[in-house]
């Protein structure tokens, strides 16, 4: 009997953590390092939008590269700031 228990416990926690949906730390790490290899966005900023507008990882990932593009427009430098930025970086 408890081994059914244990069975039917295990299963409702299994099932709980798969629904959870949503952006894992990983997820979010991901898009920010994407996002920094692009160079041209305040990545705060982009990771923040795109998680504020969906709620999980699948629904981003379907939509179009201009509605991607759309969605975090808001987020992109200046040609100031990049500039600004690139002199900033020290060469070794």
């Amino acid at each position: 009997m408890s081994k059914n228990i244990l069975f039917a416990f295990t299963l409702a926690t299994i099932s709980l953590a798969s629904c959870g949906g949503g952006w894992s730390e990983e997820q979010k790490n991901e898009l920010r390092n994407r996002c920094i290899g692009n160079g041209s966005y305040d990545c705060d900023c982009y990771v923040e939008s795109i998680v504020k507008a969906h709620e999980d990882p699948e629904t981003y990932n379907a939509l179009s590269k201009d509605k991607k593009d759309k969605l975090v427009e808001s987020c992109a430098l200046s040609e100031d700031a990049e500039a600004s930025s690139d002199e900033n970086l020290e060469s070794f």
